[in-house]
């Protein structure tokens, strides 16, 4: 069976653990290049947080090498069989602080290096589609990474003006405010209810009477504040001053789920600040809008205690991203595919 190996940069050092044996050691920058690491055997992987095989472009102790080392380190890899992995720095604090509460271990709480290595592997083993997501090494400059990343900042920096300008004038609701989302929504919200899944319509609160028979009347009538969520998705897939499709700058092109849920949702830890709409989401809808109350704050009443509590939350982070997934791609097929207008 293949190992897994988890790198840490720290003082001029990498610092290695080795998740079958639980064993640390310490190697040179040097030896990490050309995978001079203990146990290594074809097949294994290594994970590292991506923050330090970014190119050095300074005198940086968190990136290490250049990215003529970072080339050098891909091409052996691939011919030793071996694949490197990147775990986003961002998420190592949560996963220390359910390894500390679960293992009962507060001090696996400090910020070392050793005990970040503890915390992921930890992590990896008992969330393995965690590692079935992480993203794969694939060295570039900074310069290649600005480049490749430019359409997505336009992208975002375009939706948030789009979606400060609604917010800024109630979403229409109770004002004289109005543009295309705001009109779409009012002459198509009743066929949009009636094409979706009776969970997926509760969880984005498009409610029928008690009766069952007709949507409430707020929502009808474009009275009721529930509606500034439907307009925040559906922001992302008509353009509020045009009246047509909200397309990718880089391909002309409207996108689907994929782009849209890493890049206007922030659904990856890997584009974590996405703008406006990516923090009313994940904070507005999928945290304080989920049953579940537990809390990775151990200062909480309701901090997690247990995996568990872990998995609750995570369950209900994934369900709640499945919802807008099926709400976001029936509304892309209507306006999109259907052009329903």
């Amino acid at each position: 069976m293949n190992n897994r190996f988890l790198a840490d940069v720290g003082n001029n050092k990498i610092h290695i653990l080795n998740s079958k044996t639980k064993v640390c050691s310490e190697i040179s920058p040097l030896d990490f290049i050309n995978l001079d690491i203990p146990g290594l055997k074809k097949g294994d992987s290594i994970i590292i947080e991506d923050a330090h095989l970014r190119s050095r472009e300074n005198v940086s102790l968190a990136q290490p090498f250049t990215i003529e080392e970072l080339i050098s380190l891909k091409k052996k890899t691939s011919s030793k069989n071996v694949s490197i992995l990147l775990f986003h720095q961002k998420k190592t604090p949560k996963v220390r602080v359910i390894a500390s509460v679960v293992l009962e271990r507060p001090d696996l709480l400090e910020k070392t290096d050793i005990n970040d290595l503890k915390s992921i592997d930890y992590y990896l083993e008992k969330f393995p589609e965690v590692f079935l997501r992480l993203k794969k090494f694939d060295p570039c400059s900074l310069e290649e990474h600005e480049k490749k990343m430019e359409h997505i900042y336009r992208d975002r920096i375009n939706l948030t003006e789009h979606s400060n300008e609604a917010r800024n004038n109630n979403y229409g609701i109770k004002t004289e405010y109005s543009d295309p989302i705001v009109e779409w929504i009012k002459r198509n919200l009743i066929h949009l209810a009636s094409r979706l899944p009776d969970d997926t319509r509760s969880w984005a609160n498009i409610e029928y009477n008690k009766k069952g028979t007709h949507l409430n009347e707020g929502l009808k009538n474009y009275t009721s504040g529930k509606i500034k969520f439907l307009y925040q998705v559906i922001n992302t897939i008509i353009d509020p001053k045009t009246g047509e499709p909200r397309v990718r700058s880089d391909n002309g092109k409207p996108p689907y789920w994929k782009y849209v849920k890493s890049v206007y949702f922030g659904l990856t830890p890997y584009h974590m600040k996405a703008g406006v709409t990516a923090s009313n989401y994940k904070w507005h809808k999928r945290k304080a809008g989920s049953s579940c109350k537990k809390s990775m704050n151990l200062e909480s009443k309701k901090a997690i205690k247990d995996l568990d509590d872990v998995r609750e939350i995570r369950e209900a982070m994934t369900s709640s991203d499945k919802h807008l997934r099926t709400l976001w791609r029936e509304v892309r097929k209507m306006f999109v595919e259907e052009g329903i207008r």
